[in-house]
């Protein structure tokens, strides 16, 4: 019998309520958060038996295995293409892994990573591009724009010094 009371006194103790002359409740009630990974749970998935057309808008992950068509905007959300996914779209997204077939131009603002299967045709704009061995790619490729456009301003600008030194060169010759 003793080791039912046990069972029943412990039960009491996690029912009570919190008190501020119970500072033990008080304690677990303030005990931080740990913080978690993205779990599946959200995760918006589009399965292989499923077909999609139109716009889909959205703020966290999407993970494609069906077929996709239309147009995908997020400015703060990842697609993740699976295998089996396929898209015939126009992508604009922070993150984006294709695994499947894009039909399609993507923009990213940090990172796209073509696995090894992938198949990306269309053109291509991000700051991080990652592609692996076995990737099939057919499109214009502009990675880190704002470092092309640097790089761009820097150019004519030492263009600019360079034909202001032939001038000076040669106005010295004379």
């Amino acid at each position: 019998m003793s080791l039912f009371k046990k069972n029943v006194e412990k039960k009491t103790v996690a029912s009570e309520k919190v008190t501020s002359d119970n500072p033990v409740n008080i304690e677990k009630q303030h005990q931080p958060r740990k913080e978690t990974k993205m779990s599946d749970d959200m995760i918006t998935k589009i399965t292989q038996d499923v077909e999609i057309n139109g716009t889909i808008k959205f703020d966290k992950a999407l993970k494609i295995d069906g077929k996709f068509e239309g147009e995908m905007i997020t400015d703060q959300g990842e697609v993740f293409v699976g295998k089996s996914g396929s898209i015939k779209a126009n992508v604009k997204v922070k993150n984006a892994t294709i695994e499947g077939r894009v039909d399609g131009n993507i923009i990213a603002t940090e990172r796209v990573e073509l696995k090894q299967k992938a198949q990306l045709l269309g053109d291509l704009k991000a700051r991080t591009l990652v592609i692996e061995e076995g990737v099939v790619f057919v499109g214009q490729c502009d990675v880190n724009p704002d470092g092309f456009k640097l790089e761009k301003e820097k150019s004519r600008g030492e263009q600019e010094g360079t034909i202001k030194e032939q001038e000076r060169y040669a106005s010295s010759v004379k």
